[in-house]
């Protein structure tokens, strides 16, 4: 995690480096919100073609058509986390979640080659690999080859292809739409519920603290505790995790051992120790959290503090106990506001920006009922 300091500082305007960015452009394409996508899968036999909306960490939704020589179908897909619903004869059928569903795992798949040669490009940066995919010609799959496009506008990838040179057979996926608030509903209302072991008290409290993160909810008081009813793909784990008590605890990080406090170790790792002076800030003293986007479709937390302080030269980031990360600062004047960068999914980042913003004790969940319709 790196730390920058906002506010009069200017910053350097990203200048990219397409020979050996795009490894960075691939990792940042993992961390956005959202995208829209324009599926094409040429096969021996069959032509598929669709479009979709995927909310990446949380469901996609994909409709499109299948030809073959003699016929064509429409299909349709939902998936949500681990559940897939498939459109059949104006029903939905419920199942395990598979591919047909899952096109962000698709690509994924394909970004996992070992390296991406650069062949320049005019409107985008234009990349070569040498693809692995068996399933398209099994025969000849040494042949195949790959082509990516990275936006020079968001350094997003725009445009994957990856299939025999003369096109045979590919699979070619469009990249658009990066970021917008989009909704994938279940087309099932299926509803399980979990008993929180809290005071009913705290209903207010947690209903703003599912909201913040966009879960889809009934809360109702029920004796002593509080009955929470989610749709059925939220697991006992996710409940456990979005309610979850977290901590963040910043501290100056001193050079010699005996001007320490205490001494804690990066990553929990014994061989990384850390001298730690004084606690700086803790998440109480924060006053607000964004999830932002920079020049290069990074995102980052934007954190203001409630009062301006001046900080030192090198902090310490400890989330619930354990040491992350540590950042050097080169500023001499009090500040309130910082950008945090993180390796996290939109989505964690999500979750840990909605338990800064609304704190809650520790609360017990297990089942209530098995399934509420």
């Amino acid at each position: 995690m790196v730390l920058l300091i906002t506010g009069c500082v200017e910053y350097v305007k990203y200048i990219p480096d397409p020979e050996k960015d795009v490894e960075k452009w691939i990792v940042n394409f993992s961390q956005q919100r959202s995208f829209s996508y324009h599926y094409r899968l040429k096969a021996a036999s069959v032509f598929t073609e669709a479009k979709g909306d995927c909310i990446i960490g949380q469901g996609e939704h994909i409709k499109g058509r299948w030809f073959s020589s003699d016929s064509e179908m429409a299909f349709e897909y939902i998936g949500l986390r681990d559940i897939e619903y498939q459109k059949s004869d104006r029903k939905w059928v419920k199942s395990a979640r598979g591919e047909e569903s899952d096109i962000f795992s698709q690509i994924q798949r394909l970004f996992k080659f070992d390296k991406f040669y650069y062949m320049g490009g005019e409107e985008d940066y234009v990349y070569h690999f040498w693809a692995n995919i068996p399933f398209l010609a099994p025969g000849r799959w040494k042949e195949m080859v790959g082509i990516l496009k990275v936006s020079k506008k968001n350094y997003l990838p725009s445009v994957i292809w990856t299939g025999l040179p003369d096109s045979s057979v590919y699979l070619e996926v469009e990249l658009y739409n990066y970021n917008k608030k989009k909704t994938v509903k279940s087309p099932v209302e299926c509803w399980y519920d979990y008993l929180l072991v809290v005071s009913p008290d705290k209903k207010k409290e947690i209903a703003r603290r599912l909201k913040l993160i966009g879960v889809k909810h009934r809360l109702k008081k029920k004796g002593a505790a509080l009955l929470l009813s989610l749709p059925e793909y939220y697991t006992l784990d996710d409940v456990k995790s979005i309610l979850s008590t977290r901590s963040l605890n910043v501290y100056t990080v001193v050079e010699q051992k005996e001007e320490a406090q205490r001494i804690g170790y990066l990553k929990d790792d014994r061989k990384n120790a850390l001298y730690l002076g004084e606690k700086l800030f803790s998440q109480d003293d924060i006053k607000g959290v964004k999830i932002k986007f920079d020049g290069a479709s990074k995102p980052y937390f934007e954190i203001t503090l409630k009062t301006k302080s001046y900080f030192p030269e090198k902090v310490a980031f400890e989330l619930d106990g354990i040491i992350q990360y540590t950042a050097t600062l080169d500023i001499n004047r009090k500040i309130n506001k910082m950008r945090l960068y993180t390796d996290m999914s939109f989505y964690e980042m999500q979750n840990i920006r909605a338990s800064f913003l609304q704190p809650l004790p520790l609360i017990g969940v297990k089942p209530s009922k098995e399934e509420l319709n």
